[in-house]
């Protein structure tokens, strides 16, 4: 027979366990990791699904993360899709860098048409305003829902 102190130690280590791998997939399941990089510049973040609550509902998609740069002469700037007229695709600006050093972002996106999940993109240039016309980009799809 088996002392209580023994029995104790293993009901524990195999609650632990169990409780471990139940947790482990859902915590994984809604985080997606991302690395673009354009004309000097890494953009480097999560793609988070959200859930929410009828009472304060917030946007499904939450994209955050650091912009990166080395040069004193790059602009980049940081965009996510949305829905535009009759189903075409606009890019909305969230997150602006230039030079050397870092600039984090956040943004909180909504579904495209047909319940797409918005891509996000890295586009570079020598100026703000040229990066924003989207020449020179790198770009995230999401993977699609199961």
């Amino acid at each position: 027979m088996r002392s209580p102190v023994l029995r104790t130690l293993g009901v524990l280590a195999a609650a632990g366990i169990g409780a471990g791998v139940a947790v482990a997939p859902a915590s994984a399941a809604g985080d997606t990791a991302f690395r673009l990089v354009s004309g000097g510049v890494v953009a480097s973040g999560t793609y988070d699904h959200m859930m929410s609550i009828p009472e304060q509902p917030v946007p499904p998609i939450r994209v955050t993360g650091t912009l990166a740069g080395r040069g004193y002469s790059r602009c980049a700037v940081i965009q996510v899709g949305r829905s535009g007229p009759a189903d075409g695709l606009e890019w909305q600006t969230f997150g602006r860098h230039c030079g050397p050093g870092r600039t984090k972002f956040r943004v909180q996106a909504n579904y495209m048409f047909r319940a797409v999940q918005p891509p996000v993109r890295l586009c570079s240039g020598w100026t703000l305003r040229q990066a924003e016309r989207g020449r020179q980009c790198d770009l995230y799809r999401p993977p699609a829902d199961r």
